[in-house]
């Protein structure tokens, strides 16, 4: 009978183990599939983040050249002929240099900008060394960035220039044009971002046009680079791809985004078998483990028959009554050796088990808190940025009354947002805030006038940080940039019952009612992939810290763009006490 029982055991196990290698044969197939799927879709976009790195930098070379056209002493000094008794000439083209040098040392690439003047046949750069090529005039102007190569076909040498004609209608006939803008930067700048790029795995990142053939910054990657750009299906018709290619004894991944701006393929390639190499490892580690491990139970499936039942039985009720709740359950009956270790764990289990989940209740709350905190907490660098840039360019002209105020401002907006003490403030904080952020705003663009009609009593009443500022940011953002003109917002706060409704009105471009509807429905979206916008977050704050009858309404404006409005509904058995930060 036991004998029977052994061999039972014994069978059901070598069943057991080779089913399990069968379905891990299958498993491991699909897997591969899987991985290898996955493997593209995160090269591909790792290659996207660099491709749109590089459009990024080039983007901001070819703003500082428009920037340059529209510039009021630029065009000055295109008409030094017809304004030179007028304006002083030598401190005119002095400011044009600096303002090329402010241009060329505000990008982090290497570049040169030059400005040739066709009405005195005078050229001003950066580099005193540079000229421009009068020959460019017998033909129009590339309407993007054009490639040049090195000399002597030396791609590692050449560079990508853009040029702009004023008047812009001038590009088919440059020869007639007032002034030509050129800025160039060389090939390096985009050799040395492509040399940072590590992704998962090695192989190398190279440019490739279908004119120019393969740019690569690391040339001992030339030939196997050119042999893989050969084989890539319908290419260059698609803006990106990822495949795999066989080439000589070994698979390739290979990704391929194109660059908007320049037209050129960013490609990056990695041996398959490489990356793959830890999943192969890991199916030899799994079936030696299997073959170790069937060896092993047959020589434990003995031992483990005999004076088991009554440990485990005991066990198995153990665990049951910690289903059931009670977390109080502990073993106290005395068993073999064996099974002795076994008890004490599951005691000391039991034990961190309960004491873990006295802390749960707590511990949510805490990531409550901590997730109203992460929201309210979110700075925009792009703000700051700008605001430093305008600091920088009325402190070059010696404006210092901007300056100063800008600085004073900035100062108290960021001493504000940035304070965690505590996630309440008072209405009055707010507005305060508000003043600051206002002027801000009125100080970059010089065309915004605000009211507030906020009632007295209001001033004290409790609400979250940053809950107003966002609506303010949005008005100003979305809608009094994208028309022009002076831009009104109108903040307005009053009680309705137990309920406080504070508006941002503005009078900016506004939205028809499907694209409110639209943009509602999105506010009440439960998660956001793309991390959320400013009034999603005031409505998830609004949500946690006062209840689902709390929420944002969004309508027109009487003003002619939309009106934002925050019902905040405090519960009455809580009076949102504030939360140290």
């Amino acid at each position: 009978m036991r004998a029977n029982l052994f061999v039972k055991m014994v069978a059901i196990l070598i069943s057991l183990i080779m089913v399990t290698l069968i379905f891990y044969g299958f498993s491991y197939r699909k897997d591969i599939r899987v991985i290898t799927r996955q493997i593209k879709t995160t090269d591909l976009n790792h290659l996207e983040f660099l491709t749109a790195q590089i459009d990024n930098n080039i983007n901001q070379l070819a703003g500082s050249v428009y920037a340059l056209r529209r510039d009021p002493t630029i065009r000055d000094y295109v008409q030094l002929q017809q304004l030179g008794h007028l304006i002083d000439v030598s401190q005119t083209i002095r400011t044009v240099l600096e303002k090329l040098s402010l241009q060329t040392g505000s990008s982090t690439w290497e570049n040169q900008l030059l400005i040739f003047n066709l009405l005195k046949g005078e050229t001003l750069s950066t580099d005193p060394s540079l000229s421009f090529d009068t020959a460019d005039l017998r033909h129009s102007l590339p309407a993007g960035w054009e490639y040049s190569p090195g000399p002597s076909g030396n791609s590692g040498a050449g560079g990508f220039r853009l040029m702009l004609s004023d008047p812009a209608n001038f590009r088919e006939k440059p020869s007639q044009a007032n002034m030509i803008i050129e800025v160039k930067f060389p090939v390096s700048n985009i050799a040395k971002m492509l040399g940072s790029y590590q992704p998962p795995g090695s192989g190398g990142t190279f440019l490739y046009h279908t004119g120019y053939g393969v740019l690569n910054p690391q040339p001992a990657d030339e030939q196997i680079a050119g042999q893989l750009v050969s084989q890539l299906p319908d290419f260059p018709q698609a803006q990106e791809s990822s495949t795999i290619l066989r080439l000589g004894d070994g698979s390739y991944l290979v990704s391929a985004v194109r660059s908007a701006t320049l037209g050129w393929y960013v490609i990056h390639y990695s041996p398959l078998e490489q990356i793959l190499q830890p999943i192969h490892s890991s199916r030899y580690s799994f079936i030696t483990a299997t073959v170790v491990l069937l060896g092993m139970s047959l020589l434990l499936s003995l031992l483990l028959y005999r004076q088991v039942q009554r440990p485990i039985s005991l066990l198995l009720r153990s665990l049951n009554r910690m289903k059931e709740g009670r977390w109080s359950t502990r073993i106290h009956v005395r068993t073999n050796s064996d099974f002795s270790l076994l008890n004490q764990e599951f005691n000391e289990m039991a034990a961190t088990l309960q004491s873990l989940i006295e802390q749960v209740y707590l511990e949510q709350l805490r990531a409550k808190d901590a997730y109203l905190k992460q929201l309210q907490s979110q700075i925009n660098p792009h703000f700051l940025y700008n605001c430093l840039f305008f600091i920088k360019s009325k402190a070059s002209i010696g404006d210092t009354d901007s300056v100063e105020a800008m600085a004073l401002s900035l100062g108290e907006y960021y001493r504000y947002i940035t304070r965690m003490d505590h996630s309440l403030t008072t209405v009055a904080d707010e507005v305060k805030l508000l003043e600051h952020y206002l002027a801000i705003q009125n100080l970059r663009k010089q065309r915004l006038r605000y009211e507030l009609e906020i009632p007295a009593e209001l001033l004290d009443e409790r609400i979250p940080r940053l809950l107003i500022q966002p609506l303010v940011e949005n008005s100003i953002i979305h809608g009094i940039e994208k028309r022009i003109g002076l831009g009104f917002i109108l903040i307005r706060a009053a009680r309705s019952g137990s309920e406080l409704v504070i508006s941002v009105e503005d009078n900016g471009a506004g939205m028809d009612e499907a694209g409110i509807a639209l943009l509602q429905d999105r506010l009440n979206e439960q998660d956001r992939l793309d991390g959320g916008c400013g009034l999603w977050n005031v409505q998830q704050r609004l949500k946690h810290q006062f209840g689902e009858a709390s929420a944002i309404l969004i309508t027109a404006s009487e003003q002619g763009g939309l009106m934002v409005t925050l019902h905040i509904r405090k519960k009455e058995d809580n009076n949102v006490s504030d939360s140290a930060g």
